[in-house]
């Protein structure tokens, strides 16, 4: 018998994004090419990876891999369908294939600057706006002008590292975001069907400032998480 057209979907979301993973594609083809299993030492060797991440995507991959009474790990029946899925998106390349992923390239990177761009053109007319409204209220006040100056060079000051923010790295920001996107938003992500309800920008800001912090820029962290929430959000 078949399974319905539910669990069907369900079993193409999870393993399209276990395979959209680079590190975890690995993982799996570690464990294909050793049938008997492989030892956790064995996958720290081959990846790489320190022990925190290396737990992480091991966790992460909870149902395509299991571990055995040898303390082995070893692909599960998901994990080979998986890797079947991975195999044959290699199959019969030519160079016909090399347009239609510089085509898919082109407009991935052309989706990631359309919303980093909507999301620093809005915080640009917010500051803007609000440095604007203040400078109404505080224009004939009595050496309020001290205070308009350094309202203004704050937010010029702001919108200059927005900017800069926007302009490098852009594909990693938005990879960032499409993990955060799934990991608490989508119900069939790492949170299992226990969807979060807060909102986005308040985890994006969240995140960006504990990125900060670990930077020791916090400023450049609030800016970052502002990003974050609003590219969420769009």
């Amino acid at each position: 018998m078949g399974v319905d057209n539910g669990f069907s979907a369900e079993v193409e979301e999870v393993i399209l994004q276990v395979l959209g993973h680079k590190e975890r594609r690995k993982i799996l083809k570690i464990l294909a090419s050793a049938p008997g299993g492989v030892s956790y030492s064995g996958i720290l060797g081959d990846t790489g990876l320190s022990t925190g991440r290396l737990n992480y995507h091991l966790k992460e991959l909870a149902g395509f891999i299991e571990r055995g009474e040898e303390r082995r790990y070893r692909l599960t029946a998901l994990g080979k369908k998986a890797l079947g899925v991975l195999r044959f998106t290699t199959e019969d390349l030519s160079v016909e294939y090399e347009g239609y992923v510089s085509a898919a390239r082109a407009n991935r990177r052309k989706f990631i600057k359309k919303n980093l761009d909507r999301a620093f053109y809005f915080f640009t007319a917010l500051f803007l706006v609000g440095s604007g409204a203040i400078t109404y209220l505080l224009w004939r006040v009595p050496e309020g002008h001290w205070v308009l100056a350094i309202i203004w060079a704050f937010s010029l000051v702001i919108i200059y590292v927005m900017d800069k923010i926007r302009r490098k790295s852009p594909q990693h920001i938005m990879g960032f975001i499409d993990w955060l996107e799934w990991k608490l938003f989508d119900e069939n992500g790492g949170g299992g069907s226990q969807k979060f309800h807060g909102s986005r920008l308040v985890v994006g800001l969240v995140v960006g400032v504990i990125i900060g912090a670990a930077m020791g820029k916090v400023g450049l962290g609030i800016l970052l998480g502002l990003f974050l929430g609003a590219a969420m959000n769009i």
